[in-house]
């Protein structure tokens, strides 16, 4: 019985005890999917927003530390970003509009610590739509993947590398004039990230 004790309050203080922190940035480029509809036989209206250039804080605590494997939890959050919105017509430009999107996550990520390390997760993101006229709030998860190296310290660890991430789902691109505006902004909502994170762990 003393064992069994001793062993859970070795398991529930490791967290505790290993005290493994991370706060980092990450910048890069997102990419947008571009809504198209036929709004009558023959005639096509696009909406191409521009990929934009955004950065992230984010912050991880370790679970789980042992030998090569880091398991965290993390949380992140993206400040409001503006990307200028092309619209077509038939194939001819008719005009600009805006798309604002931020968002902010909770999610889980292990990393295998190597001379490259190498990173997997899963994240729930709450992202914020605007065109200026209409808004809303997506909700999907995002699978994120790393490569980068740690600079070896005795105290904080710097780090840096690269870093991909996809959404698991999408509205479709194809809308009509009965799609509401909730769905159509959800369907220019990012598709893609890509860029750089750095930071320290201590």
């Amino acid at each position: 019985m003393k064992k069994a004790a001793a062993a859970l309050a070795v398991l529930l203080g490791t967290p505790l005890g290993a005290q493994s922190f991370e706060v980092g940035l990450f910048l890069g480029q997102q990419q947008y999917p571009s809504p198209h509809g036929d709004i009558s036989p023959g005639v096509t209206a696009q909406a191409s927003p521009d990929n934009k250039t955004v950065y992230a804080a984010r912050f991880g605590y370790s679970v789980v530390d042992l030998g090569p494997a880091l398991f965290q939890l993390t949380a992140s959050y993206q400040p409001e970003s503006k990307s200028t919105v092309k619209l077509t017509l038939g194939g001819a430009p008719v005009g600009e509009s805006e798309l604002k999107q931020s968002h902010w996550s909770v999610g889980a990520m292990f990393n295998f610590k190597a001379v490259v390390a190498f990173g997997a997760g899963l994240e729930y993101r709450s992202e914020k739509l605007s065109d200026g006229f209409d808004s809303t709030t997506y909700g999907r998860p995002w699978i994120r993947a790393n490569a980068g190296y740690a600079i070896p310290s005795p105290l904080v660890k710097p780090f840096f590398g690269v870093e991909v991430a996809f959404p698991l789902t999408t509205k479709s691109s194809k809308v009509d004039p009965s799609t509401s505006a909730e769905d159509v902004l959800k369907a220019t909502a990012p598709k893609s990230q890509f860029g750089i994170y750095a930071g320290i762990r201590f």
